[in-house]
């Protein structure tokens, strides 16, 4: 699984009333078996129960996408909400004519940009980890969406390590 392309859409674009993040991943074509994804869910549960709230918040908009698709974008959003305090909806389907490429839409708020695409690949990396059966270190990865979201909010002279010239 990985993210093959990525773009920032500026506001009222065709997904969303709202500046998004379209991003293309790529899956393998090989389905997980029902007792492979239930071992992923209690996994992922343990280690981010939030992401059962987020379920309702990916909507679908074509038939045939893999669960496991739709698991790296609730993930990425409770990853946003856990480190941003910011709460949206996403959007999952296929791309026409590419067989194991889905498109995944995440609106983000304005001060959310810069954690956008790095939550979806956290995501990916932790969704990844946890199907091998390999741990997960939660806490860096939210402390580092906090840092690029802060790291960006704030003017550059301002920011650490950012000596300004008298």
């Amino acid at each position: 699984m990985k993210i093959i392309d990525q773009r920032y859409m500026d506001s009222d674009n065709r997904y969303s009333t709202q500046p998004c993040l379209l991003s293309i991943l790529e899956v393998d074509d090989t389905p997980a078996s029902p007792v492979a994804m239930a071992s992923l869910d209690q996994r992922l549960l343990a280690l981010l129960p939030g992401v059962r709230n987020q379920a309702a918040m990916v909507g679908l908009r074509a038939e045939g996408v893999p669960q496991i698709v739709r698991v790296v974008q609730q993930v990425a959003m409770e990853l946003r909400r856990l480190a941003l305090n910011e709460v949206s909806v996403g959007f999952v389907g296929v791309v026409p004519r590419t067989r194991g490429r889905y498109r995944l839409v995440l609106p983000y708020g304005a001060t959310a940009r810069a954690a956008a695409a790095p939550a979806l690949r956290i995501a990916t990396q932790m969704v990844s980890a946890l199907r091998a059966g390999k741990s997960f270190n939660l806490q860096a990865a939210v402390a580092r969406l906090r840092a690029l979201a802060d790291r960006r909010s704030l003017p550059r002279s301002q920011r650490a390590g950012f000596a300004v010239a008298a």
